[in-house]
């Protein structure tokens, strides 16, 4: 039987109020990232962060399957993946920039710290404000699904908290079709008509400020990290650009071959 290094584990609340226990990224990892048939539609970090989670009070059983993690909110997930590449592989993240004529290609580190709260205790103002970019907390903590509310014209909504799954799906659309409103149909928005439950797909029946009611409570309920950092130009202090963290090649791997 094959044995698996299991390493040093590390601990950690996530934005949600849920507990996990990770282990070290091993060899095998890097395989299971790398598979070219499941990056389409996220299956791989979702199989991965499966394999890490050792320990968790989100499910019965203390473990997570790849479908569970597929649906597990996605602050969660990003706190997850920020915990695994700290834990595995340190908190400094190394990549570079290129600004083209401007300056060419620079150097940065990111301090991967900087992203994450403690997530077992509630802030104070100064420390999220130190932390401006960081993965926020969910507002409604443990509860995942069927987040109602009523706008100011009567309608009752309710909707999900967008998963890895919901993001696949708006990645899957062609470009064409990724407009505003596909956010709202991944978190499966529904109205309430005559005592059923309707999933929204068509918006013509609400006017431009009750969407705009809308999307500003589902934001405040389910709030968007980006997972990107600011970089400066250093021959051009105004010159500033945005850099995704999770695809700097030393995200998940210090070196490639």
């Amino acid at each position: 039987m094959e044995n698996q290094i299991l390493g040093y584990k590390r601990t950690f609340t996530a934005p949600s109020g849920y507990k996990y226990t990770i282990r070290e990224q091993n060899g095998a990892d890097d395989d299971v990232l790398s598979n070219p048939s499941e990056v389409a539609d996220l299956m791989n970090i979702s199989r991965f962060l499966a394999g890490i989670i050792v320990d968790t009070d989100y499910t019965p059983n203390r473990l997570m399957t790849p479908e569970e993690v597929h649906n597990l909110p996605v602050l969660d997930k990003w706190a997850i993946l920020f915990n695994s590449r700290i834990h595995s592989l340190g908190n400094i993240l190394e990549f570079e920039y290129d600004w083209g004529k401007e300056g060419g290609k620079v150097a940065y580190e990111q301090d991967l710290e900087d992203f994450l709260f403690d997530y077992a205790e509630i802030p104070s103002e100064e420390i999220l404000l130190s932390k401006k970019d960081a993965i926020p907390f969910y507002p409604n903590g443990k509860v995942f699904t069927d987040i109602d509310f009523t706008t100011s014209r009567g309608n009752h909504l309710k909707f999900d908290l967008l998963t890895t799954k919901g993001e696949a799906y708006v990645m899957s659309l062609p470009l064409e079709k990724r407009t505003k409103n596909q956010s709202l149909i991944a978190r499966n928005l529904r109205l309430e008509v005559e005592g059923r439950w309707d999933k929204v797909t068509n918006f013509s029946m609400f006017s431009v400020k009750e969407m705009n009611e809308i999307r500003r409570t589902v934001s405040s309920l389910d709030p968007t990290f980006y997972g990107t950092t600011t970089v400066v130009n250093p021959s051009y202090p105004d010159m500033v650009g945005s850099v995704s963290l999770l695809s700097a090649k030393d995200f998940f791997y210090l070196e490639e071959i």
